[in-house]
């Protein structure tokens, strides 16, 4: 757990864990067969604000890194 933490809304300091699992799971671009990694969130336990998100299982995205080409067209979908 991040111990370092803090609500951004409320300045709460008390954040909780939480997972994003089954059809949100993230997922390398261009890699179909991948099973994904679950999303951890980090939440806010007095507002409910989502403070942070974090790939469980970041070692998946190491030979799919984007270039700075790509990473530029992210906001035309």
């Amino acid at each position: 757990m991040n111990n370092n933490l803090k609500c951004p809304e409320c300045g709460c300091e008390s954040i909780g864990r939480g997972k994003l699992r089954g059809y949100a799971s993230l997922h390398p671009v261009g890699k179909i067969f991948s099973m994904g990694s679950e999303v951890i969130a980090y939440v806010c336990t007095n507002c409910g604000y989502i403070v942070k998100l974090q790939a469980e299982k970041p070692y998946i995205f190491k030979n799919h890194v984007m270039g700075q080409d790509i990473l530029q067209g992210i906001g035309r979908f």
